[in-house]
């Protein structure tokens, strides 16, 4: 199905914690768990009596493997984790964050990456390569880099199985695309090794349909033409954090905002959502996930399943693409004349968006006369449809005053925002 959870488990997760997440990602019905599969966790190197060791640490990661075979679930694998004895750091890295820096050896990099595809085999089959790449705070590296590294595992990917998948690594800034602009002109290649296009999306409800529909051309004219996965996609419990003032009410508003907002993610061209699944952190991800959960977790963290929880559950059994209803536009052009029949004048409105646009009220106010409330009528989408407002006796008094020079009429919104005028003529 369409739903996937994003969990943020970690190989040094506790393993009683893992499996608690994969049993609730199991209970949503999601098809697919976003894990973090960091390579300077496996692959290891020491000294033995002087001479170095290397090593390759697997009992941590097979946990992954194991669960999902239990719950039945896929697995969509972050790599990242650049093993501290192959970085290639900016000046002035610290020790704790040289992990965040790319490879001085890109073929040991993706023999690496060839090794995790190999042993995961049927288990994990979609590699998400560097968790945005594009934000310092988990990358240190420049965007040609990141091309050089992309193109490194997705060879490596591609040549260890037929089945695997290359993701690119979740784009956070969705308002630009320098980034990715500059790391396809570093390497045009990996426009051909990515399988799978990802950002991470959030925004509100009408927003998140926008941006999908905005990044799904923007792969599209780069010849990206895989599917698009929302490898993050969430909205906070915590009114505080709620910024979208159609959902600003709690726990139930979270609910509301994915059943609204999912359905329109996939009518703009998504193809895949992961969902946070837990709590994490400060500010507006502590209370994004469909389970209110402790954060870190603990050895048997205790969860609560959140009113999200159904919304999700419901959506992993069917979930169906529509568009966010639109906002009709006065479509006469500036300065048209329209004439009055039987006191009546017909204002024409036009739905530009994808969605239908529902009825409205709107004002159309006579330059010295009276202003009228006026229903701007449900328009399907692409379409058009009229208002025919009559005028008082004291307007079409006005409006024969006028004469051949007609009387202008101006349409607004309730917040005074102008939608457009026109002449009114008898």
């Amino acid at each position: 199905n369409r739903i996937g959870l994003h969990s943020m488990l970690s190989p040094s997760t506790p393993p009683g914690a893992k499996e608690v997440m994969f049993r609730e990602a199991a209970a949503a019905g999601a098809s697919y768990i976003r894990v973090d599969l960091p390579l300077n966790a496996i692959f290891l190197r020491g000294e033995f009596f002087g001479e170095p060791l290397y090593l390759e640490h697997w009992e941590e990661t097979d946990q992954y493997a194991d669960l999902a075979s239990r719950y039945g679930l896929r697995i969509l694998a972050v790599v990242h984790g650049t093993p501290w004895h192959m970085t290639d750091c900016p000046e002035g890295t610290g020790d704790l964050d040289t992990h965040k820096c790319p490879p001085d050896d890109y073929g040991r990099f993706g023999e690496m990456v060839a090794k995790v595809t190999q042993r995961y085999e049927g288990t994990i089959d979609v590699f998400e390569i560097i968790n945005e790449p594009d934000n310092p705070k988990y990358f240190l590296g420049s965007p040609a880099q990141y091309a050089r590294m992309l193109a490194a595992a997705g060879d490596a990917i591609h040549r260890s199985s037929r089945r695997a998948r290359v993701a690119l690594g979740g784009i956070s800034e969705i308002s630009e695309t320098a980034f990715l602009d500059s790391v396809l002109a570093a390497e045009p290649s990996v426009a051909e090794k990515v399988d799978i296009n990802t950002i991470h999306l959030r925004s509100s409800a009408t927003g998140t349909a926008r941006l999908t529909e905005t990044w799904r051309r923007y792969f599209s004219a780069r010849g990206m033409n895989g599917p698009l996965w929302m490898t993050e996609f969430g909205y906070p419990a915590d009114p505080a954090f709620q910024t979208d003032r159609s959902f600003m009410g709690g726990e139930q508003s979270q609910a509301d905002f994915l059943r609204v907002s999912m359905p329109w993610v996939v009518g703009a061209g998504g193809d895949m959502i992961f969902v946070t699944q837990r709590d994490w952190g400060p500010g507006p991800f502590a209370s994004e996930g469909i389970l209110e959960s402790p954060d870190p977790l603990t050895a048997q963290p205790q969860v609560r399943r959140r009113a999200a929880f159904d919304v999700v559950k419901a959506a992993a059994s069917s979930l169906e693409g529509s568009f966010p209803p639109g906002r009709s536009v006065f479509g006469h052009p500036h300065g048209s004349r329209v004439k009055v029949r039987n006191r009546g004048v017909a204002i024409r409105f036009e739905c530009l968006s994808r969605g239908d646009c529902p009825a409205r009220a709107v004002r159309m106010k006579l330059h010295g006369g009276g202003t009228s409330r006026i229903t701007a009528p449900f328009v399907a989408s692409g379409g058009r449809a009229y208002a025919k407002p009559r005028l008082s006796r004291a307007s079409m008094k006005l409006v024969r005053g006028a004469g051949r020079r007609g009387l202008r009429a101006t349409v607004t919104d309730f917040r005074s925002n102008v939608l457009g005028s026109f002449k009114v003529v008898h």
